[in-house]
């Protein structure tokens, strides 16, 4: 194997850790599971009312790990699920409580993630969102083409 790409794909690996690592503990700073950190931030950070499937899409959980994290955070008083008319899906709502817990460990990460991504000009935003997404797609590709070759 090629010594460059493998230190290329280590170092990837650990920025992607390092990432993880920063939500994390900002999820147990809020005394939170990271899935029901997640929760949280999509409903503070959406313009509309989420459901448990635009949660699951676009954070890439499981719908069964956000489905108990919902429950639980429901039990806890934070939000309340409703049926949404004429479907099965359900609208995620904060409560008060839910409310001052978003505005006291959501918010102060959301304007962080805002005043990191100013640091960056519009171009370098652009250029990395198109390498990191043509990243993901290419090992999407070869992953899916070596599971193929294992059956």
């Amino acid at each position: 194997m090629d010594t460059e790409s493998r230190k290329y794909i280590a170092a990837y690996n650990q920025l992607l850790k390092a990432c993880d690592t920063v939500y994390h503990n900002a999820a147990a700073a809020a005394g939170l599971s990271d899935c029901a950190f997640w929760i949280l931030y999509s409903v503070q950070d959406s313009d509309h009312t989420c459901t448990q499937s635009e949660i699951c899409d676009n954070s890439s959980l499981p719908r069964q790990t956000v489905n108990s994290a919902l429950k639980k955070l429901e039990k806890d008083g934070y939000l309340t699920l409703r049926r949404i008319n004429g479907s099965t899906s359900k609208s995620i709502h904060l409560t008060e409580a839910g409310n001052a817990l978003a505005q006291k460990h959501l918010l102060p990460v959301l304007e962080a993630e805002q005043r990191a991504c100013d640091a960056f000009s519009d171009a370098e935003k652009k250029q990395f969102l198109n390498t990191f997404q043509r990243l993901v797609e290419r090992l999407n590709t070869e992953i899916c083409q070596s599971l193929k070759e294992m059956d």
